[in-house]
């Protein structure tokens, strides 16, 4: 199978479009036949390398793909081939207690597809049908794919940690990235009101278009925490999405007593 792959940690130019041999599916494993995959934040971040990555070489990243099942493990029921299905990219290991509660994310042996294993830019992948979810047939392989990860996250952010409910008022500070995207649309479909802080107009034209009800352009506002305690009616926000962590002093002055901060990834602190 065709695969794009690197050696090494570097640039873009480690990147290299090779040939591979097609797994085959294990026991309780499905292969599926990839249609798309979606550029993530965290394949550059792979690519580039951090202190303690241990990666096997040649690399496969990517951590977000659907397609459709070409060929059964033994055992697996639930599925059938031709089926279009996408990834979820959390792996857990199925067998630790964490995972037996339906916490796979804190596994004892966790791991994210394309970052500590090899990943979806490539034609073929074999994978346990627990990482699978079936899509309408006809559905857009590239919508499908552009959307798991992020909204996986979102979803998980804002109900599992954040419970927001009906009601609340949320603030999701940045416009432009996936997981706040995400975290605009399952807010609204919770019946939140939702507040983004965004950097330019024309992302805060994109965060009203996915259902945002309160814009503040953060590069008019320095103070932005103010500008959304006024737009609140002096109470403050119920939850915080912030995903930048460098804004987090403002983000907390934002939060009504009580309230609530989320976090994923932190991205725009400084590499150490």
């Amino acid at each position: 199978m065709k695969a794009i792959l690197f050696h090494s940690h570097g640039g873009p130019e480690v990147l290299k479009f090779a040939d591979l041999p097609e797994p085959s599916p294990q026991p309780g494993e499905v292969l599926i036949r990839l249609r798309a995959a979606a550029l993530n934040r965290v394949d550059l971040f792979v690519r580039t390398g951090w202190k303690g990555l241990k990666l096997e070489y040649p690399h496969i990243p990517g951590a977000d793909g659907a397609g459709e099942i070409v060929a059964l493990g033994e055992g697996v029921s639930g599925f059938e081939v031709g089926e279009q299905v996408v990834i979820n990219a959390n792996l857990g290991c199925d067998e630790c207690e964490e995972c037996r509660d339906g916490r796979d994310n804190l596994c004892r042996n966790w791991h994210l597809l394309g970052e500590t294993t090899r990943g979806t830019y490539c034609e073929s992948i074999s994978l346990p049908v627990r990482q699978l979810h079936k899509i309408p047939n006809g559905f857009d392989y590239h919508k499908a794919a552009a959307a798991a990860l992020v909204y996986q996250t979102a979803w998980h952010s804002l109900t599992r940690r954040g419970e927001v409910k009906a009601g609340e008022t949320v603030a999701i500070v940045g416009a432009g990235g996936g997981v706040n995207s995400a975290s605009i649309q399952v807010a609204k479909y919770l019946g939140a009101r939702v507040v983004v802080i965004g950097s330019s107009s024309q992302k805060l034209a994109q965060a009203e278009a996915l259902g945002a009800d309160i814009l503040i352009d953060r590069s008019k506002e320095e103070d932005w925490s103010k500008a959304v305690f006024l737009a609140t009616e002096k109470r403050g926000v119920d939850v915080v999405v912030d995903n930048v962590g460098t804004t987090f002093p403002l983000s907390m002055r934002t939060l009504r007593k009580g309230g609530r901060l989320l976090t994923v990834g932190n991205s725009g602190a400084p590499l150490l």
